[in-house]
């Protein structure tokens, strides 16, 4: 179990990074272009934490590198969610192995707190 939140963590960290980089270098390939709607570095880093998660925004690159850009972030982004979802998945998976089905069910309700809430 550890190990999982060794991935996890080191993906995350590894996530983190990718988003800030890819925002500086978005920002960079930007600034020359008149037109273009990314001009801070808190636009960049909006438009790089949405195309690298949820896909969505209200700012986008319009310069081919700002674009190119933007298609790593894209690509390595959803790579690097998806390791993560599998990552959660697999830690579950192992702590019902480890557990029988009734001390997996009590271990989530303590997490959770579900006796509590039911009060």
């Amino acid at each position: 179990m550890t190990k999982l939140i060794k991935i996890l963590c080191s993906t995350l960290t590894i996530f983190t990074i990718i988003i800030f980089v890819g925002a500086y270098f978005t920002l960079k390939c930007e600034q020359t272009d008149a037109s273009a709607n990314i001009k801070t570095y808190q636009d960049a880093l909006w438009w790089s934490l949405n195309a690298s998660s949820i896909g969505d925004s209200n700012v986008y690159p319009v310069t081919i590198p700002g674009r190119i850009v933007g298609a790593f972030l894209i690509v390595i982004g959803y790579g690097l969610f998806t390791i993560n979802v599998g990552t959660i998945s697999a830690g579950l998976v192992h702590l019902l192995k480890e557990r029988n089905k009734e001390s997996a069910i009590e271990f989530f309700e303590e997490v959770f707190d579900v006796k509590k809430r039911r009060k």
